[in-house]
């Protein structure tokens, strides 16, 4: 396996470990899968959760803040590009005016302060094993 086939390896396997912790993911996945002849979409599954964690965010907040701690917990501690991956899929994903803002910590909203513009500071990516 070469090292592309890795890393997309690796960001399948956060998404479907993603989808094992929070149970309103499952059917997202499956939907994703559906629609990719079988084959995760890791971006496109990403933009997915976020829009989900987006309508939410009042009804579940529990749920939504736990995800949110599992992508700076990813963030910090992803295997391989999985950082990359959380960074760019996820966090550019959030919409501009999004309702998750007061619920945003950590390197998830460094990253997101940085893509809207709120923060000139690029925030310090760091590369998984």
């Amino acid at each position: 396996m070469d090292d592309f086939d890795a890393t997309h390896e690796a960001n399948k396997a956060f998404c479907r470990n993603l989808a094992v912790k929070f149970p309103a993911l499952p059917p997202i996945l499956k939907k994703n899968l559906e629609d990719e002849d079988g084959d995760l979409n890791t971006y496109l599954f990403a933009s997915a959760v976020v829009e989900w964690a987006e309508a939410n965010v009042v009804s579940r907040e529990s749920d939504v803040m736990q995800l949110l701690a599992a992508l700076n917990q990813g963030l910090a501690e992803g295997e391989r590009e999985v950082p990359n991956f959380i960074a760019v899929g996820f966090g550019e994903s959030i919409s501009h005016e999004t309702p998750l803002l007061p619920f945003l910590q950590g390197d998830l909203k460094g990253w997101y302060e940085y893509d809207v513009g709120i923060s000139d500071e690029h925030p310090r990516l760091r590369s998984g094993n």
